[in-house]
């Protein structure tokens, strides 16, 4: 049964025409609520942009430039991390009507990482977007964007192939303390709550009391307290331009940074684990946050157009199950534990952001057999009328055709068809190379279904091949640029 509000109708198709029941007006009347939650859930969620200055202001510059002609920003903070010098509007050099957007926060002392955190408890909207002014984000914000407003209790954030697996090692789960958490560094661009950025100073305050040097390595200790594995993206990152008269000593060049950098590590999965089990004796809450995501763990990338996020169930690392000891594995989320192996050296060259590099000859293919559940989908960001999209795929035929396609308005609720089947039976595929391009048109569903937000293809049932897809692509959709 789809179940939205007080909608309830059967969804399941069958071959046997007799058994198969959709009850089209419910369907719309469901679509219409859900665009209105889309729309209320864009509302509530309003975005300031986090910028620390240090020393290299014609970076803030571009990165204000840009954070304005998006229009997706409420606000702008600034927070001069230099004591040396008051920033002022006139600095940033903006125009008159984008200053009202702009407030520059000068701090007496420079606090670091912590510094993000400070900016961020001081915003008016609900959420915090930051990136550090090393990244262009141009080519992800809107992906990124969405992907937080689908699952707003989350840290989402994007990086690399290479960091993405590292980080999925420094995952560790206990069910028996409530313990579900995974690490993510948030510089590259990442979105937030600010009551997550709140809790977080009051937690440093608390727990690094006797380690006030740490305080400055904040970073380290912000996902793993959220006890909850964070959505990232894996993207290409892109460095913005740098002014080669300005010069300062990076952070990591500063006297024990690596060794601080560790002990940072090890204390924020031992002060996390203490607290969950010291909670199972005593009910002392420490960390009240318990696993709040709506959506499952997935691997997934945006599109090169950042207008579109594929993504899958089937991960790298079997993060679920990875054994964790306290008394073994205090130091997993730190750099003696990289990545190695054929598994990793396989997920560099057919990761999620193959898919989507408008490149037919590199493939998404996960390390492994299909196995019944597990699923290929796309998010085109918000709901979307009369899609027409393109699949390459470079597994069999016959594996693609017993895929059970289905869409849904939420990504949580989903709505198969007997109309969908025929798509990979009616001859709209084309022939490239030694793989298969299909044509998915929506105007081809019944008018009920031509409008939804996502598409995925689930495997019913094991297969003896492993999943490959080698491009996506929007072709044509009638709302796709809307913000």
């Amino acid at each position: 049964m789809f179940t939205i509000g007080i909608f309830n109708f059967n969804i399941d198709s069958t071959s046997d025409n007799r058994n198969y029941v959709i009850d089209a007006n419910a369907i719309f009347d469901a679509l219409k609520q859900t665009k209105i939650l889309e729309a209320e859930h864009e509302q509530q969620y309003q975005l300031t942009a986090i910028i620390l200055h240090w020393k290299r202001l014609s970076r803030v510059q571009l990165a204000v430039q840009h954070y304005v002609s998006t229009k997706y920003f409420k606000e702008i903070i600034i927070w001069n991390n230099n004591p040396e010098i008051n920033l002022t509007l006139n600095e940033i050099s903006t125009s008159n009507q984008s200053n009202g957007l702009i407030r520059i926060i000068n701090s007496y002392v420079n606090m670091y990482d912590e510094a993000k955190y400070q900016a961020c408890a001081e915003a008016k909207t609900l959420v915090c977007f930051y990136a550090d002014d090393d990244w262009n984000t141009s080519h992800y914000i809107k992906t990124l964007i969405a992907s937080f407003r689908s699952d707003p209790n989350v840290l989402h954030s994007v990086t690399n192939v290479v960091t993405y697996y590292n980080n999925l090692l420094w995952t560790f789960m206990d069910s028996r303390i409530d313990l579900h958490t995974g690490f993510s560094w948030i510089g590259c661009g990442s979105l937030f709550l600010r009551e997550h950025a709140q809790r977080h100073l009051q937690l440093l305050r608390m727990h690094l009391q006797t380690n006030p040097e740490l305080l400055a390595f904040s970073d380290l200790f912000f996902s793993i307290w959220l006890n909850d594995i964070p959505s990232q993206l894996i993207v290409d990152l892109v460095s913005s331009p740098t002014d080669i008269n300005e010069t300062d000593m990076a952070f990591s060049s500063k006297k024990d940074f690596y060794s601080l950098q560790h002990t940072s590590s090890v204390l924020a999965i031992r002060k996390l684990e203490y607290s969950l089990r010291l909670n199972q004796l005593t009910m002392n809450v420490g960390f009240p946050r318990k696993q709040n995501r709506r959506f499952p763990y997935s691997t997934r990338s945006p599109s090169s157009k950042d207008d579109f996020i594929f993504y899958s169930n089937v991960l790298p690392v079997d993060i679920e199950n990875i054994p964790f000891d306290i008394t073994l594995d205090p130091d997993r989320a730190t750099y003696r534990n990289v990545p190695h192996g054929p598994n990793y050296t396989h997920f560099v060259n057919y990761n999620t952001l193959k898919a989507v590099d408008n490149d037919e000859q590199t493939c998404w293919r996960p390390n492994g057999f299909v196995k019944k559940g597990d699923f290929f989908a796309i998010d085109f960001l918000r709901i979307q009328s009369h899609i027409v999209f393109s699949l390459i795929i470079g597994h069999s035929e016959r594996l693609q055709s017993s895929l059970k396609m289905q869409v849904s308005f939420d990504g949580i609720w989903w709505i198969s068809h007997r109309s969908f089947k025929r798509i990979f039976m009616n001859g709209n595929r084309m022939s490239v190379t030694s793989f298969q391009r299909f044509v998915i048109d929506s105007r081809q569903f019944p008018s009920e279904l031509q409008s939804f937000r996502y598409v995925t293809f689930n495997a019913t049932q094991s297969s003896n091949e492993p999943f490959q897809v080698c491009d996506v692509q929007i072709i044509n959709s009638f709302n796709i640029n809307r913000k």
